[in-house]
């Protein structure tokens, strides 16, 4: 039994050994988390700090290693040209990317709620710079969402811009993806995800108004067809009515007394006397 026991163990603790030493082979910079081992990646305990010496905004990225749109953004970038554009842009803030139990406890780095992936700038103070949000009207409840390499990369340039930094790489760094590549990502993009790992937030869509032109011409079409309901209705009612007698006989209806009925009987006469005649 205990050697049992013994051989479990040593099975469970290799294939840890394992797991580990694939992540860190996959992962050169254990700060990137799959987000670029190329890029200068801190502490958030040291982030705050080192913006100040630097004088540099932060980057802030909060995600789960067990969530799927997290995931799903990650491997976006692992792509060689978003990957490209996303360092060259790096290099003009302290970057940072919390996983799991690393995330700020702070609420105010929760703005409007839990969800994850949440992306959010900070000035060197870590105050969050609030007018720098997704514009998507799909994810207008979850402001600090983004789905693309596009989106992210976007927002880094009207930082950037802001803070009055020329970047010359900023012309270059388009969104890191081509057009179809980045419309498939957009077609993928799950939405955020609920902080307790159960489903994506679905994405919200506004139904446009129509527009008055198209509305008078519904009321138009409603008036009609009540119309016609009205017109088939009388229709039916009179149908149902019963119809008054006529007061002139019908067209091929004879009174009893006419003159032909009497005709036969005067043929009749005119024989007998014919009759009479021929014996006498």
């Amino acid at each position: 039994m205990l050697r049992v026991t013994s051989f479990v163990l040593l099975a469970i603790v290799f294939v840890a050994a394992k797991t580990a030493e694939k992540e860190e082979a996959t992962y050169k910079n254990p700060l990137s988390h799959g987000f670029g081992d190329d890029i200068e990646w801190v502490k958030w305990d040291d982030a705050i700090e080192l913006a100040m010496e630097v004088e540099k905004p932060i980057f802030l990225l909060i995600h789960k290693s067990w969530c799927h749109a997290c995931l799903s953004l990650k491997k976006a970038f692992q792509q060689a040209s978003a990957q490209k554009a996303f360092t060259a842009m790096s290099k003009y803030f302290v970057m940072v990317n919390t996983e799991d139990d690393d995330e700020p406890w702070e609420e105010e780095y929760k703005p409007d709620g839990k969800y994850i992936p949440r992306l959010m700038f900070l000035d060197k103070n870590g105050e969050v710079l609030s007018e720098f949000k997704n514009t998507k009207a799909a994810y207008e409840k979850y402001q600090y969402y983004y789905s693309s390499p596009a989106e992210v990369i976007t927002a880094m340039k009207l930082v950037l811009k802001k803070f009055g930094i020329e970047v010359p790489e900023a012309k270059k760094a388009g969104s890191g993806l081509s057009a179809a590549e980045e419309a498939k990502k957009n077609e993928e993009a799950t939405g955020p995800q609920a902080p307790n790992g159960e489903k994506p937030v679905k994405k919200e869509e506004k139904k446009e108004e129509p527009k008055k032109e198209e509305k008078k011409e519904e009321k138009k079409e409603e008036k009609k067809e009540e119309k016609k309901e009205e017109k088939k209705k009388e229709e039916k009612k009179e149908s149902k009515e019963p119809k008054a007698p006529s007061a002139k006989p019908p067209a091929d209806s004879k009174p009893a007394d006419s003159k032909p009925a009497d005709k036969p009987a005067d043929k009749k006469d005119k024989k007998e006397k014919k009759d009479k005649k021929s014996e006498l």
